[in-house]
């Protein structure tokens, strides 16, 4: 592999040159169809990266957990009936089964996937129930959110009284993963989930508007979404590493391999649905607004950067484990990260969520 493959993306350089510095001319999007694991909604220029990597297999007891966390999801009383079913129709339940099939069934792993769907829930909220109202709904939810989620809160401590099905919920989730972390994880959890949710309320600020590609890389850096999913694979595991490692250069390379990898791949399988709604904080987007790239051109660079930082993330996974001197919960972190990422890219690319003509789901109640 290339010096240049295994370096970050500069400060200030685009996307596209990136793009065209680490896989030269881009190729034509490759065409299949919305459903399939050749092609989902915009998914073509991934077509070859998914073709490369392997559908991790489902869990054992995947439709046990199917049933379990069905019927948390209905007594959350966050969506209706119709609601319930139709975010599962999103195969969220088989996302969780595929990226922890290796894990034996218990508290990690279901409180790990409550943080999948409720991560999901409040996506829905951001991207699509929020976008545009202007309510002061989305200031308040994210100031009661923060101050649920505190590195502070004891097993034993009262939190505040939550207003809305969707505090309740988070409470007596960081209420359940408190239980099974110790200190330096929820740390992180609450430092990177506050970071998510003022980076949401950041783009909800732009009202459609289309970033600069410098502007929209900046707000990827801030944003804590793809570092609460690394934290889910941390929980899931029970591995609560200790902070010398996760400030270790190696892991924080390879994080920011994942953090990209899953933040673009993101983009390009969900752009057909949010420029649908009115959504422009899309690296694709940017490219195309700012670049003045046609879409396919666009797609195809996001691709190649996708595939680049693929290789990278699985190449450094690769030494980590293989060294001797790691300790042997670290080394499972780095496997968990690549089996999760795997998953993840397969997942986004078939979805039904990432279809434009899918419904948004109710309102919470």
């Amino acid at each position: 592999m290339s010096r240049a493959t295994a370096q970050r993306l500069p400060v200030g350089q685009t996307a596209g040159q990136a793009a065209g510095q680490l896989a030269g001319p881009p190729a034509g999007p490759a065409a299949g169809p919305s459903g399939s694991l050749s092609g989902g909604p915009l998914a073509g220029p991934l077509a070859g990266l998914l073709d490369r990597i392997p559908v991790p297999a489902p869990h054992p007891h995947a439709d046990a957990l199917r049933e379990e966390l069905a019927h948390w999801l209905a007594g959350t009383g966050l969506l209706d009936h119709e609601g319930t079913e139709r975010l599962l129709e999103q195969g969220h339940l088989e996302l969780a089964s595929r990226c922890w099939g290796d894990l034996p069934a218990g508290p990690g792993l279901r409180t790990a996937t409550q943080w999948l769907l409720l991560g999901w829930i409040l996506d829905d909220h951001f991207d699509r129930h929020w976008l545009g109202d202007p309510s002061d709904e989305a200031d308040r939810t994210v100031r009661e959110l923060a101050a649920l989620l505190a590195p502070e809160l004891a097993p034993d401590a009262v939190a505040p009284a939550p207003r809305t099905a969707l505090a309740r919920a988070f409470r007596t989730l960081w209420q359940d993963s408190v239980a099974l972390t110790g200190p330096a994880w929820r740390a992180r959890q609450t430092a990177d989930f506050r970071c998510y949710l003022e980076s949401s309320l950041d783009f909800l600020r732009l009202r459609g508007a289309t970033p600069t590609v410098p502007q929209y890389l900046s707000h990827r850096e801030r944003g804590g979404a793809t570092r609460c999913a690394a934290g889910t694979v941390e929980l899931a595991h029970r591995l609560d590493l200790p902070e010398q490692f996760h400030h270790h250069p190696q892991l924080v390379d390879l994080r920011s391999r994942f953090d990209h990898l899953v933040g673009w791949a993101n983009d390009l399988c969900s752009y057909r649905a949010e420029t649908a709604t009115g959504h422009g904080n899309n690296l694709l987007c940017a490219l195309e607004v700012h670049e003045r790239l046609p879409q396919a051109a666009a797609a195809a660079q996001v691709a190649a950067l996708c595939g680049a930082e693929l290789t990278t993330l699985e190449f450094l996974a690769e030494g980590i484990a293989r060294g001797s001197h790691w300790p042997p919960q670290v080394r499972c972190y780095v496997r968990a990260l690549v089996r999760f990422a795997h998953a993840l890219l397969h997942w986004m690319a078939t979805t039904v969520r990432y279809r434009p003509e899918a419904v948004p789901l109710p309102r919470a109640r």
